[in-house]
């Protein structure tokens, strides 16, 4: 997903959607860290392993003894 055009409106629904009451200093630097953010985020999507089981998984459930 790339970086919106409008940067701060983005902020601003993400802010508004969130009900986090942000002073115009903590906004302003919201702004300007979400590219860096956006970028990190859609860095961790790799299709090629889209349908692979992850390497560990968690059985809650404790093994039957025979």
């Amino acid at each position: 997903m790339p970086v919106p055009e409008n940067v701060e409106a983005t902020v601003r629904a993400l802010v508004d959607a969130a009900g986090l009451p942000v002073s115009d200093e903590e906004f302003q630097s919201f702004v300007a860290m979400y590219p860096a953010l956006r970028e990190a985020a859609d860095g961790l999507y790799i299709e090629e392993v889209r349908y692979e089981e992850p390497a560990l998984i968690f059985t809650p459930v404790a093994p039957v003894k025979e």
